[in-house]
């Protein structure tokens, strides 16, 4: 052990408060992001004063790894109370003058922390990365002076990330009201379809094995439209794309779930290309970008996509053939002025997200340093 790090069992025990009164209802899990989660389980007929009373700054992880994105789910309460499972270990700091909760929660945000807790999980059937295991953790632990110096640093990064996405939301929201109001309820007898509006996975030509600008499924947020990263890989196969185009997912669940992109970060008249489960939709002339990735977000059009898939259970899939017949009315001569209006409410979530990228860039390197923190 090297001499700043300490064990943390001297530093924590395990809590097992039971909601006997049943005065606590608000059921949680634990995610694999490490964020506490409303739980969906089925609970009729569930005896709840079994269940684990969770207060504020205490912690609750579960210990079964295997199937787990190689991740150990593990939470900070950071509201008033809450109950979860049995299956979840509560637990709490015991000498919060000497380690403060919310750093070692940083501790176990830390890609080698869930790296180490994979390795150190044991079991035939299911691995576990049990208490006994948990105690044995070692990580440095300075000053409480410098601890609180280094959870501020890190909550004033995660600060700004979530104004920036709050911020962003709001712009969405509002380019999708502006939407609504002109094309949504425009009301009108003549209804054209969408192929004319819309060019529906336009073709292009990469190279076998190129490097090429690269989007995967994962990348595609189900509440947000910038893309969550882009990548470089040789091409192989797969739909074909470039700034401005919208990306719709054309596969059960990624489709009901609203994953939904409007591309950009690419280099100029580049071309890069992602998974075969993309519908790409590209504007055509005198059509906004801005309108057709407001339409791929709008219900009645999300309803009609969902309607038209077909295939087996569990693999279902919607076909770009179903969605140029899709039918509407709007009025073609407020295109230009929506376009005018969108483009900077589009660019600046695009400049916003793009200043999230480096802080989280930032923020995983804070937690990388923390092995080295001495003082």
């Amino acid at each position: 052990m090297r001499s700043n790090y300490k064990r943390l069992g001297q530093f924590i025990q395990q809590v097992s408060v039971k909601n006997i009164n049943l005065e606590v209802d608000n059921l949680l899990g634990v995610s694999i992001t490490k964020k506490f989660i409303p739980s969906i389980a089925n609970t009729i007929g569930t005896d709840m004063s079994t269940y684990k009373i969770v207060k504020k700054n205490q912690f609750t992880y579960g210990s079964i790894t295997s199937r787990n994105g190689d991740k150990i789910s593990v939470a900070l309460l950071e509201d008033d109370e809450a109950i979860v499972s049995t299956s979840y270990t509560v637990f709490e700091v015991t000498k919060q003058d000497e380690l403060l909760p919310e750093y070692l929660m940083m501790w176990f945000r830390r890609e080698e922390f869930d790296r180490y807790a994979r390795y150190m999980s044991h079991g035939s059937t299911r691995e576990a990365f049990g208490w006994d295991e948990m105690c044995e953790v070692e990580l440095p632990i300075p000053s409480i002076e410098k601890q609180r110096e280094i959870v501020k640093e890190y909550h004033t990064i995660v600060d700004r990330i979530k104004l920036n996405e709050q911020l962003n939301q709001k712009l969405e929201e509002t380019a999708q009201s502006i939407y609504k109001e002109w094309f949504v309820n425009f009301d009108s007898t003549e209804a054209i379809k969408l192929d004319e509006y819309i060019n529906f996975n336009p073709k292009h030509t990469i190279k076998k094995e190129q490097l090429t600008s690269y989007v995967e499924m994962a990348d595609v947020q189900e509440d947000a439209m910038s893309l969550k990263n882009i990548i470089k890989r040789p091409f192989t196969s797969g739909s074909k794309f470039k700034n401005r185009d919208t990306l719709l997912a054309r596969i059960t669940p990624c489709l009901e779930n609203g994953k939904t992109a409007f591309v950009t970060g690419l280099e100029e008249n580049e071309i890069a290309f992602g998974s075969t489960e993309f519908i790409v939709m590209r504007a055509k002339k005198d059509i906004s970008p801005y309108w057709v990735y407001c339409l791929a977000r709008e219900e009645n059009f999300k309803s009609y996509a969902i309607s038209s898939m077909i295939g087996s259970s569990g693999r279902q899939r919607v076909h770009s053939d179903y969605l140029k017949e899709y039918e509407m009315s709007i009025d073609i001569n407020k295109m230009d002025v929506f376009h005018k209006i969108a483009k900077p409410i589009f660019e600046n979530i695009y400049f916003k997200a793009k200043e999230n990228k480096h802080l989280e860039i930032l923020k995983e390197t804070l937690l990388s340093k923390m092995a080295t923190i001495k003082g």
